[in-house]
């Protein structure tokens, strides 16, 4: 093979607003020959070129990264990009035929008002439910591209919802890792072993290659074989935070000894060196709250125009009685930063993989018993509501309230979380209830749910469970001191609190200075719905169908 072939890749980041400008990274995955490589890119008239790093040899190639710093300026900009070795385009075949050698991507004016576009759960975590959905497994990644193009090619828009898209950000499950245990799999022979012998099993050094193999092959192969995904990472500038699929299903809400054991840290010391290079661009990543060589979580703060984000990490240092370990106090230390310097007209965007509010998981036992045909417990574990972890969310809204509450008087402002993981999409919020010391100044934060964008919804029964649960008043929440958080899942037009569709989330501020948010959903019906042991017959593509619910926060 040609050298100038890119193996995976290319991987456009955004890091953020520093010193006037805005920081983006591109990486890729080149094969094992090369030894330097440029980043040469098109700004207006300007054309400019930095040298990669390099930052890993891997099994399959060399791994690198480059930055682009754009200056912020009152208008719109493209940047094109291309990655040269020995001074020829290296490329990737779109086809047989077809070579793509070069990228651009949107840039918007400093004052500008940004569109975000928000996915997450991008796979399947069995083969059965792969059979099961009769779609295209990009379907939705197709949609998102072609939506892109158009945008790009619009640089009169009026309105936001009509420019490019100016980040992705992916909230978790980029992969699915699920598969290590099947036959023929690293860890088949491992899994099929008494507990107590998996809990002590030693870690061989070939067994560490294979599962090392594991997951490098993993991503190359969830990241390569569609075209419009390829171009969304290539295209669109990426925020990403993994999840528990990233590792293993349930990591971090398993019993801690099985989590301690040699064959899970052979697998989670794995996952975190292909997440820190592909999904997080290196440790070298300005967005990072740590900022160190071996960063104990992968938390990030950034500014990006009309959003302050914070991307919480919460699988690195999570077990059954903690969730964000370390993480926590430098997401409050990313809570003061950004409010030192906030801006009118911000809002605050916090990234969490599992949402914060989703159905109530009651523990008593009959809503167990109810639940636990559809969720293991390491699943129900997940849940911020979850009895060990229901301080620790306590802690976090709390937080934002107060932040909310500093910034109110002088610049009302919106706080949102973002998250998927659940594979249904859907909106509420927490609204602070009043009382006597604080009458006029409740605080409202609202979650946003968009899950998944390759992953099918539930099965029709698990569905059914779903809207039953769902349909049982949530809590109120009590964080002290008379601050009473009362929690609402929103219902649509026809009076549903989940969307049972694949989808993905775009949001943007309006011309009516309220907030949108644009869930892009296939819409299919299909035999067998429900059935795991028959699978769909696949559908040719004009018999999908998709459309977008769009509601104002």
């Amino acid at each position: 093979m040609s050298s100038h072939n890119i193996v995976l890749g290319p991987l456009l980041g955004l890091e953020g607003e520093h010193a006037n400008a805005t920081i983006y990274s591109v990486c890729f995955l080149s094969e094992n020959d090369v030894d330097a490589a440029s980043l040469a890119y098109r700004i207006g008239k300007q054309h400019l070129r930095s040298e990669f790093t390099l930052i890993s040899h891997l099994s399959r190639g060399k791994f690198w990264r480059a930055e682009i710093t754009i200056p912020l300026a009152k208008l719109d900009q493209v940047c094109n990009y291309q990655i040269l070795i020995e001074a020829q385009a290296a490329s990737y075949a779109l086809t047989r035929n077809a070579l793509v050698a070069e990228w651009s991507f949107f840039c918007p004016a400093a004052k500008q008002r940004v569109q975000l576009a928000f996915a997450s759960c991008n796979g399947f975590s069995s083969d059965k439910v792969r059979a099961q959905h009769p779609a295209p497994m990009d379907y939705l990644w197709q949609r998102m591209q072609q939506q892109q193009v158009a945008h790009m090619a619009n640089a009169d828009y009026a309105e936001v919802v009509d420019a490019p898209y100016a980040a992705l950000i992916m909230g978790g499950d980029q992969i699915y890792a699920d598969a290590i245990f099947n036959q023929k799999q690293p860890l088949y022979a491992w899994s099929q072993k008494p507990l107590k012998e998996q809990l002590s099993a030693p870690v061989s050094d070939t067994l560490r290659q294979r599962i090392d193999s594991f997951y490098l092959d993993t991503y190359l192969r969830s990241w390569t074989q569609s075209a419009a995904l390829r171009y969304c990472l290539a295209s669109i500038p990426s925020i990403m935070m993994w999840d528990d699929h990233d590792i293993i299903d349930g990591w971090g809400s398993q019993p801690y000894r099985l989590e301690t054991s040699p064959t899970y840290q052979a697998m989670f010391d794995s996952a975190k060196k292909y997440f820190t290079l592909f999904q997080v661009r290196s440790v070298n990543n300005q967005a990072l709250q740590q900022a160190t060589a071996a960063p104990a979580h992968f938390g990030m703060t950034l500014r990006f125009r009309d959003y302050g984000l914070l991307v919480m990490d919460n699988r690195s240092q999570r077990t059954l009685h903690n969730i964000m370990g370390s993480g926590k106090a430098d997401f409050i230390q990313g809570l003061a930063a950004l409010q030192a310097d906030w801006q009118a007209g911000q809002k605050l965007l916090v990234v969490s993989g599992v949402p914060f509010l989703y159905r109530h998981f009651s523990e008593s036992d009959n809503n167990i018993r109810l639940s636990i045909q559809f969720d293991a417990y390491d699943d129900m574990a997940d849940h911020w509501r979850f009895s060990t972890h229901y301080d620790e969310m306590c802690s976090i809204l709390q937080r934002l309230l107060q932040f909310q509450a500093s910034l109110q008087a002088h610049t009302p402002t919106k706080v949102f979380i973002i998250s998927g993981d659940v594979h249904v999409a859907a909106g509420g919020s927490y609204r602070e209830q009043p009382n006597t010391a604080n009458p006029s100044n409740m605080g409202n934060i609202i979650q946003l749910i968009s899950s998944g964008i390759v992953h099918p919804p539930p099965l029709s029964m698990e569905q059914s469970v779903i809207r039953l649960a769902s349909s049982i008043t949530q809590p109120d929440i009590d964080l002290g001191g008379g601050c009473i958080l009362s929690a609402t899942i929103r219902k649509d037009a026809a009076g549903n609190r989940f969307l049972f569709h694949r989808n993905y989330a775009c949001m943007h501020e309006g011309s009516d200075h309220k907030v949108w948010v644009n869930w892009h959903y296939e819409t299919i019906t299909f035999a067998n719905a429900g059935d795991l042991t028959t699978p769909a017959k696949t559908l040719a593509s004009p018999t999908l169908a998709y459309q977008v619910l769009s509601l104002p926060y």
